[in-house]
C-alpha cells in the first residue's frame, strides 16, 4: 500500500494543519482513484468525501451535492446506486489504510503488541419530532434511551 497516513503534526497553526491535511486528503483520493473506473466517477467520489468531512449542518444527497458544486444530487445518487465502481476493491484499500494505521511499533495493547482498533456507533440526541428516526432510541453516549 502507498498511501501516507493522515497524521498532521499538532504544532502548527488551523491554518497550515488545514492545508496540510487537504494536501494529504488529495493525495490519497489520487491513490483510491482507481476503483472508480471513470473520471466522473472519481471527481463524484473525492466530493462526497470531502463533503462528509466538511462542517456542514446536514450531510444528505443535496448538502453533498451542493457542497460539490453540483445544482441536484441526482449525480451522487447515481454513484452511490447505479454506477459501476470497485467497491470489493475500495473495501481492501479501506482495511490495508486502517491496518496500517493501527501498527504502532510493537507496543500496543492488542494480540502481539499491536494496536487496538474499537468500533462504536455512538449516535447523537434527536430532535424535533417529524423527521425520520427521531423517535427514543439507544446510544452509547446518551444510554439506554434519549
Amino acid at each position: 500500500m502507498q498511501a501516507q497516513l493522515l497524521d498532521v503534526p499538532l504544532l502548527v497553526t488551523d491554518q497550515e494543519r488545514a492545508e496540510e491535511f487537504s494536501d494529504q486528503l488529495e493525495l490519497l483520493l489520487l491513490e483510491v482513484g482507481g476503483v472508480f473506473p471513470r473520471a466522473d466517477l472519481r471527481r463524484r467520489a473525492g466530493a462526497c468525501i470531502r463533503g462528509l468531512l466538511a462542517p456542514l449542518s446536514r450531510k444528505n444527497g443535496w448538502q453533498l451535492a451542493e457542497y460539490g458544486g453540483e445544482l441536484t444530487p441526482w449525480g451522487q445518487q447515481h454513484l452511490l446506486d447505479r454506477a459501476r465502481w470497485d467497491a470489493d476493491g475500495l473495501r481492501d484499500f479501506v482495511r490495508r489504510y486502517v491496518i496500517a494505521s493501527l501498527e504502532d511499533g510493537g507496543v500496543g495493547a492488542g494480540p502481539d503488541g499491536c494496536g487496538v482498533l474499537v468500533v462504536d456507533e455512538t449516535g447523537f440526541a434527536k430532535k424535533g419530532r417529524s423527521s425520520a428516526g427521531v423517535a427514543r432510541q439507544h446510544t452509547g453516549t446518551l444510554g439506554a434511551c434519549n
